[in-house]
């Protein structure tokens, strides 16, 4: 019997095969379709529950974009639509979810040795030399930054500006803590990047509040070195970046002679072997504050406290900014602790939200019983934009401004026993006149407390200038 064949030449069998696995695609490829489309059906309702957006976010210690003010030319040049499609991304209701499963798949790919750069695309400035420093000992072999030391500029006065708006400087300072990330079995550590316009305008900012309070208070800077400074040497080489001694060197050589500064990258150097920053977080931890306070205690002429004689507490299982962006399973593996020391003058304070409430709260927090993300929280409560500490054992008159980022919690308690009152502003979230404040309160030192990667922002350094 012959088989019966059609015009291309296939039997009736295949034939009938070729048209089900046809048939049997086709349906594939419009329930794919479907699947997709109910997809983006759901998302875009989950996307209209404004009533659901989160204001802030948990795992990266940060709030979220606000929704932009209409305005007519905003609307014409496109920034409002732009802003609004920022707000929308940032506030949707399922981001950190959806964060998380992105990290989780990409975790999948590949072999993960433990060991990698994240970002650190970042051309740095040439850094300038300071007066009187010994450029041949001081840079590694083969720098070109050698030869007879330039006389240090003279302080830059502050210039009027455009104050940035708090989403813009808190997106500009995110970026500046994760723009180089070396990751090294469970540890993360930021490669500082000089940018000289940036660190002018900040040290300008001081100058002018040095300069505004005259003698009625006494400035200083403190700035705080990235985690990177507990490298070694041969490390810290390869992974580039800019030298962190040398650059807060010069950060201090700008200064106006009335500013008070310390050799913090010493002070954080000589101990970096102790647990003096977070694995899985940017700040340091407060031992790593403490050393630098000593040098600070120095520089004001007064008697530090001694760490061993405040009650301690510890709590466990921090996973700070670090692992909220990267989520490495090493670090989850080894989580952070935080521990903090309580004053003995008081572990009382009083803030002041951004609402303006006045708030009761603890100089130490128990934070037990919080998220992992949130521990370093235990310090001053977080960041507020007014912080007032009432030291009842000390009656001198004696009193203190800090002005901070988030590097100033850990340092901030270490000051309760050494004055009668300590005040705080987080620059970030506060519109204060700094010299008026100063003057309205009697206040006769003022400290910057200040990461040097967010000191060398170019939106902070206007934020504070605005502020003198």
């Amino acid at each position: 019997m012959t088989e019966t064949r059609n015009g291309r030449g296939e039997s009736r069998v295949a034939h009938y095969e070729r048209a089900r696995r046809s048939r049997s695609l086709a349906r594939w490829r419009q329930a794919s379709v479907d699947a997709f489309n109910i997809v983006l059906a759901v998302g875009f309702v989950i996307g209209l529950a404004f009533f659901a957006r989160p204001s802030a976010s948990g795992v990266e210690m940060r709030e979220l974009t606000k929704f932009p003010s209409f305005s007519v030319e905003g609307f014409l040049d496109g920034s409002f639509t732009n802003d609004l499609s920022l707000w929308y991304a940032d506030t949707y209701p399922l981001r950190e979810p959806l964060v998380s499963a992105d990290q989780w798949l990409e975790s999948l790919y590949g072999i993960d040795t433990g060991t990698k750069m994240i970002g650190g695309n970042v051309v740095a400035d040439e850094l300038p030399p300071v007066e009187g420093e010994d450029q041949e000992s001081s840079k590694p072999e083969g720098d070109e930054q050698t030869g007879d030391a330039e006389k240090t500029e003279e302080p830059a006065e502050c210039e009027k500006v455009e104050v940035p708006t708090e989403d813009a400087m808190a997106a500009d300072i995110q970026n500046k803590i994760m723009e180089g990330l070396y990751v090294d079995n469970g540890a993360a550590y930021s490669i500082y990047y000089f940018s000289d316009e940036a660190v002018k305008g900040y040290t300008s900012a001081i100058n002018a509040c040095a300069k505004a309070l005259g003698d009625d208070a006494k400035v200083y800077s403190v700035l705080a070195p990235n985690n990177s400074a507990v490298l070694d040497d041969a490390t810290l080489e390869k992974l580039g970046g800019t030298d962190q001694e040398q650059a807060i060197a010069y950060f201090n050589s700008l200064y106006d002679p009335s500013v008070g500064t310390v050799d913090s990258w010493a002070a954080i150097r000589d101990h970096k072997d102790e647990y003096v920053y977070f694995r899985t977080d940017h700040h340091w931890t407060q031992l790593g504050a403490y050393y630098v306070y000593l040098e600070l205690c120095k520089e004001m002429d007064i008697e530090p406290i001694d760490l061993d004689e405040q009650e301690s507490v510890r709590f466990d299982g921090f996973l700070g900014t670090y692992y909220s962006q990267i989520r490495d399973a090493a670090m989850a593996a080894s989580p952070d602790y935080v521990e903090a020391h309580i004053p003995n003058g008081t572990n009382d304070m009083t803030y002041w939200d951004k609402d303006g409430s006045e708030i009761q709260a603890s100089v130490i927090t128990d934070v037990t019983g919080w998220n992992q993300a949130s521990l370093y929280s235990t310090f001053i409560a977080g960041d507020e934009p007014l912080e007032h500490i009432h030291n009842p054992e000390k009656d001198d008159g004696s009193s203190v401004l800090v002005i901070k980022d988030s590097y100033g919690c850990a340092f901030t308690p270490l000051l309760v026993d050494n004055f009668e009152d300590v005040w705080v502003i987080d620059f970030r979230y506060s519109d204060e006149n700094i010299p008026e404040f100063v003057r309205e309160h009697k206040i006769q030192n003022v400290v910057f407390v200040n990461n040097i990667s967010l000191a060398g922002t170019l939106t902070v350094g206007d934020k504070l200038a605005s502020m003198m």
